[in-house]
């Protein structure tokens, strides 16, 4: 079965983010209602007309999140799904919200993510789990959890292609860029490519710019059928084409089970997508990359097909990625720009794809925008699910 333009987004909303300081008296529940009330009200849809609900909790939550959610908004739905898939978890959830849509399962699915960062370190993940391949191969060595899986990917991709720093400099200035004119962001000082290499070495080779920082935030999105979108107040964005792809597991830092730690799932995830819309990269406006680190951009561009395998750190180098350059990419500063609330990260890609294809991005606007990728990556760059949207259906 194909999800192509059999269903649409009709409406958006995200949480004011904020820092860990500044997060006393927030929750995740709190969060994600006011996150899933902002985006009914966006769509112009009542409460009442949402049978579907997916929900993203906090990594410290189980998979009973999508029910608690559920109870907690007093919903009553027919479709109800909790992914956990790490940061490809929004775009995955999307695709199960098409599927169901089109099976006749559910016709409105609400899809909400976010939680609340605190102050200090987070707790490593799997050292609960009866078995846990991170626990037994991985912490027990001392590594520094997502930032030493991120470091030995950007590593090894620099010593097989030889790459410099520049490029990967040259991801946060772009995002810093988008950052500083969107009003969401929390990270919105530009920065220069020295600035970037000056920064703190954190991971060798990762710097303090070129990782991610936690915050508090949620955001939401209304997924329905195409019938159903034609009535609605904002202009549809079709889910044309979707794919997903795995290496291995979830949390797995002790790399050797996967092909390459320079080819990603993308190019699998993104193949599918590709084909099932019946477009090429030639004809993307614009990409919305998960940028929890600045390699996963890099390679990201690589294997979604803009540019040549090892090719990625130059490209990115010479080429104009701002909102009217000649390949748009982040343009909402991405989370290296905004902050990265977890459970809302996974669906901001696709937010922002959104509001670009309605026309809504302001300052930021892509001019004539009419087809975009939005990719989601989970587990260090073990688990990819790429969406192509569009404002028409070609």
């Amino acid at each position: 079965m194909s999800l192509r333009g059999g269903s649409a987004i009709i409406g958006y909303g995200e949480t004011v983010f904020a820092k860990a300081k500044h997060s006393a008296g927030r929750s995740p529940l709190g969060e994600q209602c006011t996150a899933a009330r902002l985006a009914l009200a966006d769509a112009g849809i009542a409460k009442d007309e949402v049978d579907g609900l997916v929900a993203i909790g906090p990594l410290d939550h189980g998979p009973s999140w999508s029910m608690d959610l559920a109870e907690y908004l007093q919903l009553r739905p027919s479709f109800l799904d909790t992914p956990y898939f790490g940061g490809a978890a929004g775009n995955a959830g999307i695709l199960h919200a098409a599927a169901a849509i089109q099976a006749g399962l559910c016709r409105t699915v609400l899809l909400v993510g976010g939680s609340v960062s605190q102050p200090g370190p987070p707790a490593p993940h799997g050292v609960e789990d009866s078995v846990s391949f991170e626990r037994d191969f991985d912490t027990i060595f001392g590594p520094m959890g997502d930032n030493s899986a991120y470091a030995l990917i950007k590593r090894r991709y620099q010593h097989e292609f030889g790459a410099g720093e520049e490029g990967f400099a040259q991801v946060v200035v772009n995002a810093r860029r988008h950052a500083a004119r969107f009003a969401n962001a929390l990270l919105t000082t530009p920065v220069t490519v020295e600035d970037v290499l000056n920064s703190r070495m954190i991971c060798d080779p990762l710097r303090m710019f070129e990782i991610v920082m936690p915050c508090t935030g949620a955001a939401a999105l209304v997924l329905t059928s195409a019938e159903r979108a034609r009535d609605v107040r904002q202009r549809p964005v079709y889910l044309l084409g979707g794919g997903q792809a795995i290496d291995r597991g979830m949390w797995t830092p002790a790399y050797g089970r996967e092909a390459s730690l320079t080819t990603s799932p993308i190019k699998r995830s993104a193949a599918s997508a590709f084909a099932m819309a019946g477009l090429t990269a030639a004809d993307l406006d614009f990409l919305q990359l998960y940028d929890c680190y600045t390699i996963t951009v890099i390679v990201a561009l690589e294997d979604v097909g803009c540019c040549a395998k090892g090719e990625g750190a130059e490209f990115v180098a010479r080429t104009d990625l701002s909102s009217t350059g000649t390949l748009p990419v982040n343009t909402d500063g991405g989370q290296l720009g905004r902050g990265q609330p977890y459970g809302a990260c996974h669906f901001l890609p696709v937010i922002e794809a959104s509001r670009q294809l309605m026309g809504r991005a302001g300052a930021l606007q892509v001019a004539d925008a009419r087809f975009g990728l939005a990719n989601g990556n989970g587990g260090a760059m073990a688990n990819q699910c790429t969406l192509i949207l569009g404002n028409e259906i070609p």
